[in-house]
């Protein structure tokens, strides 16, 4: 009778734990305003990245968060680290054009940063 009660508790809280949350995996983005552009014009419109990752092929890896050096954000004295977020990882080739986009977190906001 001790280990069908045991069994009873412990089931439910094996369940749990399968059906929780996964870390997301990157969304690649197909479509934007700033794919195949200077990068500087997304900077320009959105803000510096938070880090860069300089590839041994010249390319490189621009980390950008809604909440990190973000000019309006900045400006108005806004705090996008809640509930509407962002964050991108940009590809840009050694002449610095965006290659690639991806999102590596999102609510809302990423679709606006986008265009």
């Amino acid at each position: 009778m001790k280990r069908f009660i045991g069994s009873l508790i412990v089931a439910p809280l094996l369940l749990l734990t399968a059906c929780g949350p996964t870390s997301p995996r990157p969304l690649p983005v197909h479509k934007s305003l700033y794919l195949g552009k200077p990068y500087m014009k997304f900077v320009m419109d959105n803000g510096p990245s938070y880090r860069d990752e300089k590839l041994p092929d010249g390319s490189t890896i621009h980390y950008w968060r809604s909440d990190f050096g973000n000019l309006i954000a900045v400006a108005t004295g806004r705090d996008d680290s809640g509930e509407d977020y962002c964050e991108l990882a940009l590809r840009t080739n050694p002449e610095k054009t965006v290659e690639r986009i991806q999102i590596l977190q999102e609510s809302l906001r990423c679709n606006g940063v986008l265009k």
